[in-house]
């Protein structure tokens, strides 16, 4: 059995000791952090000093009197607006960003349509733009953003940038997190967007209580993404997931940039909601094209052998019968018992933006907290404002 050193024991007491004041509703003093980790008096006061210093805690004197009569104790609330940390999904036609305090309570979100063609720098604008736009509405100070993750459409490479993007090609080797980071002096780090919103799904959506998922994304395109344990599988190349790659099939046949393609409609949205409305030939279609992608599905599914699948984008719905016809025909080309669960979306276009941010959280642990390894809160709270003391 391997003993923890000193160093890892601070770690874990560090831990503790935020995770208490980070949840409390109100200010607590020394002996009250004590009493809720099991601390000691002396460990909780070196761990409250370190906090104080990084501007995490605000000193407060208890209008109580201590038992003797003496002097009140200090209490100390912690300050959840003193950093903010961004999630930001930018796509090929639109920018989302939201905002949330360090208890991860939401402050302020913005949605922005893009159009026309835009350069790499053009785009790299919009996104600081829209950033700067949450701040001016949260009426907080751009400067208190310590923490952001980008999602973009296109494999990230070991060094930040896009290294290859079909769909945003003017991006391909971009420093895009480099050049936002400088624009608010902080922590700014890229990652796929389809990763994201499989990462999502594990942090507060569909698969909250499984660990290895496979989360599948159709809508205008096909994409996939595995999380293992809770954490996004990047591969050898950091291409996992790029199905929408692989030649001779329908989201590859007619078009480089793996768009998929429809006979009954132009778009898919329009063939699942003529199917929706009862239109024989949009359900024919639909169901061609699940009896063509379910047997990879399968394949990675029986090779990865996951907790659960996950289907995202906008064919997702709960209404449409996309997922229940996916489901069957996976179950019937699984030949064993133990058949995949196959379940919807429940954060629809809303993966990627909250992915981003709930990977800020866990990826910036040491730049927000001062300590790696603070867990991720809870970020389906949409909150109103500011925390207030």
């Amino acid at each position: 059995m391997t003993s923890l050193s000193p160093a890892d024991i601070r770690h874990v007491n560090a831990l503790s000791c935020v995770h208490v004041l980070r949840s409390a509703p109100g200010a607590l003093s020394i002996s009250d952090v004590a009493a809720r980790t099991g601390l000691s008096r002396p460990t909780v006061d070196a761990v409250v000093a370190d906090l104080e210093s990084r501007g995490l805690l605000i000193g407060a004197v208890s209008d109580q009197t201590n038992s003797s009569g003496g002097r009140p104790a200090r209490h100390y609330r912690f300050d959840a607006d003193s950093s903010i940390v961004a999630g930001i999904d930018a796509g090929p036609t639109n920018i989302r960003v939201i905002l949330a305090n360090l208890r991860g309570t939401h402050l302020s979100r913005v949605d922005r349509q893009l159009s026309g063609t835009l350069t790499g720098e053009e785009r790299v604008n919009a996104v600081v733009s829209a950033i700067t736009d949450a701040f001016l509405s949260s009426e907080l100070s751009p400067s208190k953003l310590k923490a952001a993750c980008v999602g973009v459409s296109g494999i990230v490479s070991d060094d930040g940038t896009i290294s290859q993007s079909f769909v945003v090609p003017e991006l391909n080797g971009v420093a895009v997190a480099r050049a936002i980071g400088e624009a608010f002096d902080a922590h700014v780090f890229l990652e796929n967007d389809i990763k994201l919103a499989g990462f999502a799904e594990h942090h507060l959506g569909a698969a909250d209580q499984a660990e290895n998922i496979i989360y599948l994304q159709i809508g205008h395109r096909i994409s996939m993404s595995l999380m293992i344990g809770g954490n996004i599988h990047q591969g050898a190349h950091r291409s996992s997931g790029e199905v929408g790659s692989q030649r001779g099939m329908r989201w590859t046949s007619t078009s480089v940039h793996g768009q998929l393609t429809w006979s009954s409609a132009p778009t898919a949205e329009q063939v699942f909601a003529n199917a929706r409305n009862g239109d024989r030939d949009a359900m024919a279609e639909i169901e061609r094209f699940v009896a063509e992608i379910a047997p990879h599905i399968t394949m990675v599914g029986l090779a990865f052998d996951p907790d659960l699948i996950v289907v995202g984008g906008g064919l997702s719905r709960s209404s449409d019968p996309f997922v229940d016809m996916l489901r069957t025909e996976i179950h019937r080309l699984v030949m064993l018992e133990g058949k995949p669960a196959v379940t919807a979306s429940t954060l629809g276009s809303d993966g990627t933006l909250y992915g981003a941010l709930a990977l800020a959280f866990q990826n910036s642990s040491s730049a927000l907290f001062g300590i790696e390894g603070v867990p991720v809160p809870d970020l389906t709270h949409r909150g109103d404002g500011r925390d207030t003391p």
